[in-house]
């Protein structure tokens, strides 16, 4: 019986896997030496996968973007109902908001972070909102609603508002306050 056989990340995927966790935890000022002590590389394999900070940043980004769509998709997969889709979401968040580690929404917290708007994670940022909304537009093409694309921004300003508030109050709770808003939002956009 042949054993199973797990590949080693390569050298930069394990970079990008690091440094997202350490920049979620500590923020993004995190010094260069700092990150590649705790990362556990040398400088030239830091500077050859990401010539720059801002480099290793966007790659951070983009890696917390695919883990955040998987969850958020993982998180509706037992609702049978359209909208009941759309309102696992918000359970979904609420076992986010209670994990140890939450701190916030890692997109928002760059943004805060970063002040230079020409910066390149502004591009990576809005890139994941607005993939996050058409997604939720899409769920909502099933729940016969009239207007989707205004539907599905008023539950991303939901979701953004609850990431927020669990955030500054410490409380998951936040999660079933948008939830019921957004129930109240899909009964009246149903009606229509």
């Amino acid at each position: 019986m042949k054993s199973a056989v797990r590949e080693r990340p390569s050298k930069r995927d394990h970079i990008v896997r690091e440094a997202s966790r350490i920049f979620y935890q500590r923020g993004l000022a995190i010094g260069v030496d700092t990150l590649i002590e705790e990362v556990g590389i040398a400088k030239m394999t830091l500077y050859k996968h990401f010539p720059t900070k801002a480099d290793l940043i966007v790659a951070c980004l983009e890696y917390v973007d695919e883990r955040y769509m998987a969850r958020l998709q993982s998180d509706i997969v037992n609702a049978d109902e359209p909208q009941e889709k759309v309102l696992a979401i918000f359970d979904g968040l609420k076992n986010w908001f209670s994990t140890p580690r939450f701190r916030g929404c890692a997109f928002v917290n760059a943004i805060t972070e970063l002040a230079d708007p020409d910066h390149p994670a502004h591009a990576a940022v809005l890139a994941h909102k607005k993939k996050t909304r058409a997604w939720i537009a899409q769920l909502l093409d099933d729940c016969s609603i009239a207007d989707s694309d205004l539907v599905a921004r008023q539950i991303a300003q939901l979701i953004e508002g609850a990431i927020s508030m669990a955030h500054i109050e410490n409380d998951p709770v936040a999660a079933d306050i948008a939830k019921a808003t957004a129930r109240q939002i899909l009964q009246t956009a149903t009606r229509k």
